[in-house]
């Protein structure tokens, strides 16, 4: 049957309608199918200086739902991940590992980038070292989902040990497939999706709400160290 999807607001004010009576809606439909189009990932990289044929990839997805702006889903952890590569290139910072930072397209029409992405580098998965990702907003990040990788425990702590303060050692074993990662973990790439404090994202969460003053920029600064830590710290 057709169908139209409204958004938070309306449908709550509809809600609040229909619980004192008959409601009717007219609706003015404009959007377009248009044809297929080719979108493209952005991906940057800074070679390893004891490992360059090993990867750390910390990942964010570019493109947004269409009714809010995307801050929280997903822009401040997109902007995230060029901060931390800008800071690495401005300290002159080189890592043990080659760091590649991906900013994927189609998230939201089904992980389409990302998928595109392991599939075109099938023959170097096994380089892999760690896939990292952000997709939860700017809530503080107390751990990761370690995708039933539970021997990734170690090594997370580890590295996030070697700075102190960041409290992000409260890690979960569950397997998250809603995000960019599910690609890398289906092809037995080590894969980590940040955990994030979700009080503040899910009220906007693909609403016309979602907008850049929502963004906690504090926990998103700590959230950018935390990131920029693992990817030089870990073993």
């Amino acid at each position: 049957m057709p169908t139209a999807v409204i958004s938070r607001e309306h449908a709550e004010r509809l809600a609040r309608l229909a619980e004192k009576g008959e409601v009717r809606v007219r609706l003015a439909i404009t959007n377009q199918t248009a044809p297929a189009y080719q979108s493209k990932n952005v991906i940057a990289e800074i070679r390893g200086r004891e490992k360059p044929d090993e990867i750390v990839l910390i990942g964010a997805h570019l493109d947004s739902w269409d009714l809010g702006t995307g801050a929280e889903d997903n822009g401040v952890n997109a902007a995230m991940v060029i901060d931390v590569a800008r800071a690495f290139h401005d300290l002159g910072l080189v890592p043990r590992r080659t760091v590649r930072f991906a900013l994927f397209t189609g998230e939201e029409q089904g992980m389409v980038g990302s998928e595109a992405y392991v599939a075109r580098h099938k023959n170097e998965l096994d380089r892999f070292a760690a896939v990292i990702m952000y997709d939860m907003g700017s809530g503080h990040t107390s751990g990761f989902f370690l995708n039933g990788r539970e021997e990734l425990r170690k090594p997370v702590n580890a590295a996030l040990d070697a700075v102190g303060g960041l409290n992000a050692n409260q890690h979960v074993p569950d397997a998250i497939d809603g995000t960019d990662n599910f690609d890398f973990m289906i092809s037995g790439v080590p894969n980590l999706v940040a955990f994030q404090d979700a009080n503040t994202y899910l009220p906007d969460y693909h609403a016309e709400s979602d907008t850049f003053d929502r963004v906690n920029q504090r926990e998103e600064k700590t959230n950018q160290a935390i990131a920029a830590v693992f990817a030089v710290e870990l073993r």
